[in-house]
């Protein structure tokens, strides 16, 4: 509760700046999440909202929420394992996919974040960790893009290793703002 509260506050804070340097973006996506080298996990779902602005030049500012489960899993000899969440919140930096345009707009991008994963009884995790990947948005009108992105989430864990997932979404941004 504390991480989505924190998460928040950190989006009404980001938003202002967003607002006086051009148009701005809110969005919804939702996709897949599939973990990377995590046997005691299956394909799962995300979804969660972002907004964006230029920045500079050709380089955005997204902070987002995102809000994930994976898949319960079958263990030879085990039984049944339910699934973690996986929800992050953080800051990307597009380079590419500029607010606002029609057309095809593909971008990269890099971000950091917190990232909070609970299985079901055991306390929840809280870790820094990092992102990366690329997309497609698609301006269909000034106002509005339609959009695919691959993420790879990389989330510290004990002992100098990391959770990974890949998640795959598509999503609707609307822009609101002053031309």
């Amino acid at each position: 509760m504390k991480g989505k509260l924190l998460a928040c506050v950190l989006l009404a804070l980001l938003l202002p700046a967003g607002a006086l340097a051009e148009k701005t973006g809110f969005g919804l996506v939702a996709g897949g999440l599939y973990p990377i080298a995590q046997d005691d996990q299956e394909t799962g779902k995300t979804y969660g909202f972002k907004f964006r602005f230029r920045i500079i030049g050709p380089l955005v500012a997204e902070p987002n929420a995102n809000f994930g489960s994976y898949g319960d899993v079958q263990i030879a000899g085990v039984g049944s394992r339910d699934g973690s969440t996986f929800n992050h919140y953080g800051l990307d930096l597009l380079l590419g996919g500029l607010p606002a345009r029609i057309g095809p707009k593909p971008y990269l991008f890099i971000g950091g974040g917190v990232y909070a994963i609970k299985r079901e009884g055991v306390t929840t995790a809280n870790k820094s960790g990092w992102s990366f990947g690329a997309g497609l948005a698609a301006g269909v009108m000034k106002m509005l893009d339609i959009e695919v992105r691959g993420r790879c989430n990389i989330a510290a864990w004990d002992n100098s290793t990391s959770k990974k997932a890949l998640s795959v979404t598509g999503g609707v941004i609307y822009y609101f703002g002053k031309e």
